[in-house]
């Protein structure tokens, strides 16, 4: 166990050393080339569970193949608590022939990225895990911005919030600890995900640092790395993560002024980042308002589903998903693959 443990903090350690190079830097290729390599010994085989689903017209069947870490965002979120019914198994995760005689009503298979064609043709859809967002400059904000996007942007005037950019050291790290870690922990507790040193290190090299201030006071801040004419903004935080200031609209100052320094540097792509592929997610959708479209992620691991039954298709229904297409991204609400 321990051992699992460790192999999978390594592969965490070495995906998050990716970044940067995949999504800045004139090595996004190669990047993308090595994380797809250093991912199939792990995609090869994987553990094979049947589990039994609650379910209001009766109990579903649901067969998982692969890693729990990839399988259970998606499977739990569609499905709520599951229970085993057999003991777990390890078999090979190529076989992507249409499991018609399963008996299962829904099926979750961890899918490399080289067979994802196959198991599309072969009638599955292919989820992943996460995608990203990109806008252009000129539609950031949209033309008919919504109200809630209006009383954002209301907020940040009121607030007479105004930016410094920097790249000093002491500043980068007064943003981490001060900012960035204390907003993730506040966000999402014990599922808070904050950078390592490495890749601190590695954005304050590259990267410039956008302070929001008011009256004086360092309240929010993000962090952008441009290559080319797109800008990437990969972390945001709020002083000591306080509910507050995010009412107070401190967290859109620091989204909204970072777009118009942006815009003086002459960027026209703003990639602000990752979200779940859930259509309501709460960060998606705050995502959408400001203009941005989702786009495969390159670094986003893939779950195949075969949908086996009327039972399991509604289950889409209830909670949307973003598909890849093999040419982009597609909603799938349910309906008949």
């Amino acid at each position: 166990m321990r051992h699992q443990l460790m192999a999978r903090v390594r592969a965490a350690g070495i995906e998050e050393r990716l970044l940067l190079p995949a999504y800045a830097s004139r090595w996004s290729g190669a990047a993308v080339a090595v994380h797809r390599i250093l991912s199939l010994p792990l995609q090869v085989a994987g553990p094979v569970r049947r589990l039994r689903v609650p379910c209001d017209g009766g109990p579903l069947s649901v067969i998982t193949r692969g890693r729990d870490k990839l399988i259970e965002p998606l499977r739990s979120r569609l499905l709520g608590p599951a229970a085993a019914t057999e003991p777990e198994e390890s078999r090979g995760l190529w076989n992507y022939k249409a499991p018609a005689r399963s008996g299962a009503d829904l099926i979750l298979a961890e899918v490399h990225r080289w067979l994802a064609p196959q198991y599309r043709k072969a009638g599955w859809l292919i989820v992943p895990d996460a995608v990203r967002w990109k806008g252009a400059m000129k539609r950031l904000p949209p033309a008919e911005p919504s109200g809630s996007l209006l009383d954002d942007l209301r907020k940040v005037r009121q607030g007479r919030y105004t930016m410094e950019h920097t790249t000093e050291q002491r500043d980068w790290d007064e943003f981490f600890a001060t900012m960035v870690e204390p907003n993730a922990q506040a966000r999402f507790g014990q599922q808070a995900w904050t950078p390592s040193r490495a890749l601190s290190d590695g954005l304050a090299r590259v990267g410039v640092l956008h302070l929001v201030l008011r009256d004086g006071a360092r309240v929010a801040g993000a962090c952008s790395v441009r290559h080319g004419d797109t800008l990437w903004l990969p972390l945001t935080g709020i002083s000591r993560g306080d509910p507050i200031l995010l009412r107070q609209g401190a967290g859109v100052a620091a989204v909204s002024l970072t777009f118009e320094w942006a815009r003086a540097q002459g960027c026209r792509v703003v990639d602000l980042g990752r979200t779940s592929p859930f259509l309501r997610d709460g960060i998606q959708q705050y995502k959408r308002k400001w203009g941005f479209e989702p786009v495969p992620d390159p670094l986003s691991h893939l779950v195949a589903v075969w949908i086996g039954s009327e039972a399991a298709r509604q289950a889409f229904a209830r909670q949307p998903v973003l598909v890849e297409t093999g040419v982009g991204l597609e909603v799938y609400a349910g309906a008949s693959p």
